[in-house]
């Protein structure tokens, strides 16, 4: 499509965009409202919240609706404005304010990216990245608002730090650090600043997740926080570590929890009462713990690899590239990963979209791993497959190396443009001197 006609198309398109934002409030909050148990996030933070004004447990203590708090004691806290609604009306406003984060995510990495104001882009490039960013993270971006997730709300601090920030300073530390006690999924980061030797974002995380730790206390008092904090620790951090006993389903995307279903003989999935394995060979339970935090060693090295193979690399590799990288890498990191946290994929779509429509890079190796990872990622779902194999391709790991596959278009990007960009250089002996 030209120019021209985009323009000229243009106010459809916003019409067409504001109706899906709209039905996509309405049927998520809708969704949620009418199905307690499946959208039942925000009923569990709001109910925390309530327990945390009233000094009572809110790790042990289940809801109304069967559903555990699984959270450090920082997000009940923060839920805290929301125990005056009804509950609601606490669906509505939260989904809400979740589409409404997502997209100041999006515009801010976007702009930043392109180093200009969102507005202020080329309007029909900011359209179509954006359109088929979020294309591609459609299946997770649909599952985590019609249960109500909070990972919408840890990637915006994360990107707040990173891109309104000071660039990788002490106040981009601090965000980082505030929504690594949100969530503990942030983590990566925390590898990122410390493979780029930033001293000043490193104390940033130190301070922020100080800050996220103690403002509970503002409420309940230092001790009652202590505990709070020491019982999340005993029973959701060691509770999901891989090898542990609770039973693994394709629930679990996890990379402990795929080493699980291959290799300590249980059943994968269950479809019409029947149980399927996809056993290999059966391991101790030891294996699975070994082979997990291997596997996450291999992802620090990962992020610490890019930030030092690149880091003389123009921005968009060595800044962009590498933010990207840590995004596409973080739902692999946890010992416990479940659809919605995908979410964080989305930056790194919107970057290798960026590449690709731009022909940034023309590789055909980088293409066919972007088209691989949203073939493995979002068409493994049962809209598409139907529900036994959609579940037999997700207990086969499907899901995990189709985010591995993006992390490895990342890599091959950034390997291209710095090739091309060496080319360049040689090609002009003056620009070297």
């Amino acid at each position: 499509m030209s120019t021209e006609n985009f323009h000229r198309r243009l106010p459809i398109y916003r019409v067409l965009a504001s109706l899906v934002v709209i039905i996509t409030i309405v049927v998520c909050s809708i969704e949620q409202i009418r199905y307690e148990h499946w959208g039942g996030d925000p009923r569990v933070f709001v109910h925390a919240a309530r327990l945390m004004l009233r000094g009572e447990d809110i790790i042990n203590y289940v809801n109304p609706y069967g559903l555990y708090y699984v959270y450090p004691p920082l997000f009940a806290f923060l839920y805290i404005p929301f125990t005056f609604l009804p509950i609601d009306l606490v669906i509505v406003v939260w989904t809400i304010i979740s589409v409404l984060l997502l997209g100041w995510s999006i515009a801010a990495f976007y702009s930043g990216m392109n180093g200009g104001k969102f507005l202020s882009l080329d309007t029909k490039s900011r359209w179509v990245v954006c359109f088929f960013a979020v294309l591609l993270s459609g299946r997770f971006i649909l599952f985590h608002l019609t249960g109500g997730q909070s990972d919408i709300v840890v990637m915006a601090v994360i990107l707040l730090g990173l891109v309104k920030f000071s660039q990788e300073k002490i106040s981009s530390g601090v965000a980082i650090g505030f929504a690594m006690v949100i969530k503990i999924l942030a983590t990566p980061f925390a590898f990122w600043f410390l493979a780029r030797r930033r001293l000043a974002a490193l104390a940033g995380i130190a301070l922020g997740g100080l800050i996220g730790v103690l403002l509970p206390a503002l409420v309940v008092g230092l001790r009652t926080d202590w505990l709070y904090h020491r019982q999340w620790f005993d029973r959701i951090i060691l509770h999901s570590a891989p090898g542990s006993e609770q039973p693994i389903d394709i629930g679990n995307l996890s990379m402990g929890a795929q080493l699980s279903r291959f290799f300590l003989g249980i059943p994968a999935f269950e479809y019409r009462g029947i149980k399927y394995s996809f056993t290999i060979v059966q391991l101790s339970p030891r294996f699975i713990l070994i082979g997990s935090a291997i596997f996450m060693i291999g992802i620090a090295l990962a992020i610490g690899f890019y930030a030092f193979r690149y880091q003389n690399g123009a921005p968009l590799v060595s800044r962009w590239g590498g933010y990207a990288l840590v995004f596409s890498l973080i739902p692999t990191f946890s010992t416990w990963t479940e659809i919605h946290h995908l979410i964080f994929l989305t930056p790194a779509y919107l970057y290798v979209t960026h590449l690709w429509y731009l022909r940034l890079v023309t590789d055909r190796l980088f293409r066919v791993l972007v088209i691989l990872s949203f073939l493995f990622t979002s068409l493994t779902t049962k809209a598409f497959l139907g529900t036994f194999l959609s579940r037999s391709f997700t207990a086969l790991g499907f899901i995990t190396y189709g985010m591995l596959f993006l992390s490895a278009a990342i890599f091959r990007a950034a390997k291209c443009m710095t090739k091309s960009r060496e080319s360049e250089l040689a090609g002009h002996p003056q620009i070297i001197a």
